[in-house]
C-alpha cells in the first residue's frame, strides 16, 4: 500500500520536515541548479534548503543557454560566481570576495558525476569565479556517500559559503539546526503501521 505523503512537501509522512522549515532571506542572493535526477531524491537536501530560504531560486535542468540564465538572473547588479571546487590545475581565486550582499551564488544540486556533467554540457559555467570555501566545517550529512572525504552536502555547503560571506552564521546556523533535527529523525528506528507497508 502507498505511503501517505504530505501534501506541503511531498513526501513520506515519516520523512515530513514541515515542522522544522525556519523562513530566513539572507544577504546572498542563492540561486541552485539542480540535475533533473535529483528531483525527488529521497536523500537530497535541496528541498529544506529552498523552503528555508525564502530568497532562493530553483532551476530544473540538464542543459541552459547562458543567454537565457542572464535574461532570467543576470539584472541584479550582483557578482556571480559558481560554487563548486575548483580545479587543482586553475588554483583558487584571489581573495578578496564579494560581500554577502554583493554576491549571487549558483549552486549545482547533484550527485558528484551529476554535477560534473552539468558543468560538462553548459561550458559556459567553466568561466564563471568560483566561490572557494575556505575550512569549511566536517558534514554531518552521514545517510548519503561522499565521493570524497570533505565534501559537504548542497545544504551544508550552501550554509558554509552564507556564513562566509555575511561574516556571521545568523542566517545559516538555525537552517543547519533544523537540518540536524531532520537527519537525526530519519535516522530514528521507525515503527511501521499496516498503511506504512
Amino acid at each position: 500500500m502507498t505511503r501517505p505523503k504530505c501534501l506541503k512537501c511531498n513526501t513520506p509522512i515519516a520523512r515530513c520536515f514541515c515542522d522544522l522549515v525556519v523562513a530566513t532571506e539572507t544577504d546572498v542572493e542563492i540561486i541552485i541548479w539542480q540535475h533533473p535526477s535529483e528531483t525527488g531524491h529521497a536523500k537530497g537536501t535541496v528541498p529544506l534548503l529552498t523552503r528555508c530560504l525564502t530568497n532562493s531560486q530553483l532551476i530544473i535542468a540538464e542543459a541552459l543557454n547562458q543567454a537565457d540564465f542572464e535574461q532570467r538572473f543576470g539584472s541584479t547588479g550582483r557578482q556571480l560566481h559558481l560554487l563548486f571546487p575548483e580545479d587543482d590545475k586553475k588554483g583558487a581565486n584571489p581573495l578578496p570576495l564579494p560581500s554577502g550582499k554583493q554576491l549571487s551564488l549558483l549552486v549545482l544540486d547533484g550527485t558528484w558525476r551529476k554535477a560534473r556533467k552539468l558543468l560538462y554540457l553548459n561550458p559556459w559555467l567553466t568561466q564563471l569565479p568560483r566561490y572557494p570555501l575556505i575550512n569549511p566545517p566536517p558534514s554531518r550529512y552521514s545517510i548519503r556517500k561522499a565521493e570524497k572525504p570533505g565534501q559537504l552536502s548542497t545544504l551544508e555547503a550552501t550554509c558554509a559559503a552564507i556564513a562566509q560571506a555575511e561574516i556571521s552564521t545568523k542566517n545559516s546556523q538555525p537552517i543547519l539546526d533544523a537540518f540536524e533535527s531532520y537527519l537525526n529523525r530519519l535516522s530514528a528506528p521507525r515503527t511501521e503501521s499496516s498503511s506504512d507497508r
